[in-house]
């Protein structure tokens, strides 16, 4: 875990320019993600950051109940590279502090490392592969395809392979069926705001979910 973070200090020093980083905030009513709610039911913010040199770009991505829950907090790392204009491959660090006293994030406690292929077939319809290789939490494959037209997407996803119940499903189930929306309400002349909204269904636990959030 410490040669990791070491690499990716040491890859974002390497001719860095202030106009290659991207930053920003989310804030969501719930924090779900690929049909499972997160953060129990409060409100989440979701920051991050990126920096994109050419195909490639590494970033943090994080979320925090502001309900205060230790339970339902999130620090990510991850790391992007464009194969082509249409394939991309990341590789992502979920950690998950748990409880008043947390993983100790340096040992490598609380962390799960998956793999992604990214492939965008059309101009509107999108796949994605994403496999758990490490940490806590390994053999599980999420795959899911999307379409996209104007301010919405439809999307639907499942899992595989998912024995030790990452996604809590036994063995394979059908977790992320939905539709998302957005829009941008003008706030000012100069300034609109960016929000959404999304239905997501999981056929597998039988849970429905309808969730609002605006991005800074």
């Amino acid at each position: 875990m410490k040669k990791t973070i070491l690499l990716l200090v040491s890859l974002c020093t390497l001719g860095v320019n202030a106009q290659d980083f991207s930053f920003g905030a989310d804030v969501q009513s719930r924090y779900v993600w690929r049909g499972i709610q997160f953060g129990g039911e409060d409100m989440s913010l979701q920051p991050g950051v990126e920096y994109a040199a050419g195909n490639f770009a590494v970033g943090a991505w994080a979320a925090y109940s502001l309900g205060g829950t230790n339970d339902a907090q999130e620090f990510d790392l991850y790391v992007s590279y464009a194969l082509t204009d249409a394939i991309s491959v990341a590789v992502t660090d979920y950690y998950f502090p748990t409880g008043a006293s947390g993983h100790d994030y340096l040992e490598g406690d609380g962390h799960v490392y998956e793999a992604t292929l990214s492939v965008a077939a059309t101009d509107a319809i999108s796949l994605l592969a994403a496999a758990n290789i490490g940490g806590d939490e390994e053999g599980s494959t999420y795959l899911e395809a999307s379409y996209a037209a104007d301010q919405f997407s439809l999307f639907v996803g499942g899992v595989i392979g998912d024995d030790n119940g990452y996604y809590g499903t036994e063995g394979e189930g059908l977790i992320n069926v939905g539709i998302s929306l957005e829009k941008e309400i003008a706030l000012s002349s100069s300034y609109s705001l960016p929000v959404n909204s999304s239905l997501v269904l999981n056929p597998d636990a039988g849970n429905v979910f309808l969730t609002f959030g605006f991005s800074l």
